[in-house]
């Protein structure tokens, strides 16, 4: 998350939209001029320019923090800098999105856990209770996959741009746009624009050579609908070709 009071935005962050990347550009005006650089990781920053949420493994330890929810922004910056800043976001088509988040996972994995989260796998697949990404079954990624959605595999983030339900921000970064949001983002703004600026951060988990309607069958396709009704009507997602 940030908050700018040089330019006077608010940025939220839901997972796997390339909030990384965006935030990183935009973080070059939540701190003094010139002290800006290109990180993955942040360290939570406060200073009179504005606040960059901590971005690492420890982040609950953080008073602001990676993904906070728009509330807890509000209710922390408080309501007459919240009303005033311009606040968006980064949206993604759920289908996709949830594609994304598998490999995340996959990856993750992979490249090992720790012991204790060995261990609490090792009980999630012995109980069948816990994690629904611990205890998928198959052989293929897309077996595995829709085992993982039917097991209750999701991403809720819907606390970046609701708030008791309601929308809260002013404008949504289409990860399908990123480019074309930004550029609207940073002319209302008065930001200059360059895509050559946008850091690439969490790019080349996911196997491109499939298509993501490969990855669904009804079934899965219809979970994936009722969980994310309302994004798909308030979007006009659909499932992607």
């Amino acid at each position: 998350m940030l908050v700018s009071h040089r330019k006077k935005f608010i940025v939220t962050k839901g997972k796997k939209t390339a909030g990384t990347s965006v935030e990183s550009f935009f973080e070059r005006y939540c701190v003094p001029e010139g002290t800006w650089e290109a990180s993955h990781r942040r360290e939570e920053s406060v200073t009179e320019s504005g606040i960059i949420g901590y971005r690492g493994p420890n982040a609950k330890s953080s008073t602001w923090r990676n993904h906070m929810s728009a509330k807890e922004i509000r209710d922390q910056i408080g309501r007459e800098i919240w009303d005033d800043y311009y606040k968006f976001t980064v949206i993604r088509n759920p289908f996709d999105k949830l594609v994304s988040l598998f490999y995340w996972l996959e990856k993750r994995k992979q490249n090992g856990y720790s012991i204790s989260r060995k261990g609490r796998s090792l009980i999630t697949r012995l109980t069948g209770i816990g994690n629904a990404f611990d205890r998928v079954s198959g052989n293929t990624d897309i077996e595995k996959f829709r085992s993982w959605i039917r097991l209750g595999g999701t991403v809720n983030d819907q606390g970046t741009y609701l708030i008791d339900q309601k929308e809260c921000l002013d404008y949504y970064i289409r990860f399908e746009d990123l480019d074309g949001g930004i550029r609207d983002v940073c002319r209302h703004l008065s930001i200059e624009f360059d895509s050559g600026d946008l850091p690439k951060f969490k790019t080349g988990l996911r196997k491109n050579d499939r298509s993501i309607r490969e990855f669904y069958d009804s079934e899965t396709e219809d979970l994936v609908r009722k969980m994310f009704g309302w994004e798909l009507d308030q979007f006009s997602y659909e499932m992607p070709d």
